[in-house]
């Protein structure tokens, strides 16, 4: 499934795929990828790709929960950072490869394949592999970029199009805020919910939700904050009334405070269970 626009995505057969993204290590300099920014926390992961390099975006591999590969448009569901070097914080088991940032600041390859990239766009992955691009339509997004790419050495590359057309791509390396997250973009009037709420769900589980399934669990919710509310006004009442009439029955209404509480708690964990099962199905 594309997130991406699919006039955009579906446009280019890329030849060099992986390849390119090494050689654009000269292009660019090594020394520019290579500089990360000191407040970013990496993780470790194992790679069978050589063509996994400082900058590129990855994504889990399929089947393989601690192995990565370069990041693509068909692929944006598994993406999970950018891959780095010399982080702030590096937490490894010891049969890491590959430092992948998931959080903070640090360069990233990036592309104009869907339009040029700005300061504040959304950066998700592109159908160059390894390369992203700006998010024009609601997506999985792996952070926001703090720098403009024409402000930026760059590299042309050249990719063809399903009908032979050659189409000229720059390529080059800004700074992005990792923060990965879904994209709500302001133009998609898929939603009749306000955006925030549409961008909240939608980060919660990590893919578009349909606006049905979020009112119905917004429902659930407000149904179980009534229903706790009720409940417990009316305990705490008869209990007072009791205590006041027989203060005797102290335990007994201690003992059922405790019972209500205990009933209430599990009405609560029930119904996150259901809301979340209601979002994610």
């Amino acid at each position: 499934m594309y997130f991406v626009r699919r006039p955009i995505a579906k446009r280019f057969r890329v030849h060099f795929v992986a390849l390119s993204v090494a050689t654009l290590l000269v292009a660019l300099g090594m020394s520019t990828l290579n500089a990360q920014g000191v407040s970013s926390i990496a993780q470790g992961f194992q790679t069978k790709d050589p063509n996994v390099v400082s900058g590129a975006l990855v994504s889990l591999a399929n089947g393989s929960p601690n192995t990565i590969e370069l990041s693509t448009a068909d692929k944006v569901e598994q993406m999970l950072g950018v891959a780095g070097t010399k982080s702030l914080i590096e937490l490894n088991d010891g049969t890491g490869t590959v430092q992948v940032v998931t959080s903070g600041n640090t360069q990233t390859l990036v592309s104009d394949i869907n339009g040029t990239v700005k300061a504040g766009d959304r950066i998700t992955a592109s159908p160059i592999a390894g390369v992203g691009m700006k998010a024009t339509t609601s997506s999985l997004v792996i952070g926001t970029a703090t720098q403009s790419l024409s402000s930026v050495k760059t590299s042309a590359r050249n990719i063809t199009s399903n009908s032979d057309k050659s189409t000229a791509v720059k390529i080059g390396s800004v700074e992005v805020q990792v923060d990965r997250v879904f994209y709500q973009a302001p133009n998609d009037q898929g939603s009749f919910l306000p955006s925030s709420v549409q961008s909240f769900a939608n980060s919660v589980v990590g893919h578009e939700v349909a606006p049905v399934r979020i009112v119905l669990a917004g429902l659930m919710v407000v149904m179980l904050f009534v229903i706790v509310i009720v409940v417990l006004y009316s305990t705490v009442k008869s209990s007072i009334i009791s205590i006041g009439r027989n203060p005797l029955s102290e335990n007994a209404v201690h003992r059922s405070l405790l019972e209500v509480g205990v009933t209430v708690l599990g009405t609560l964990v029930f119904t996150v269970v259901v809301v979340y099962l209601i979002l994610v199905i």
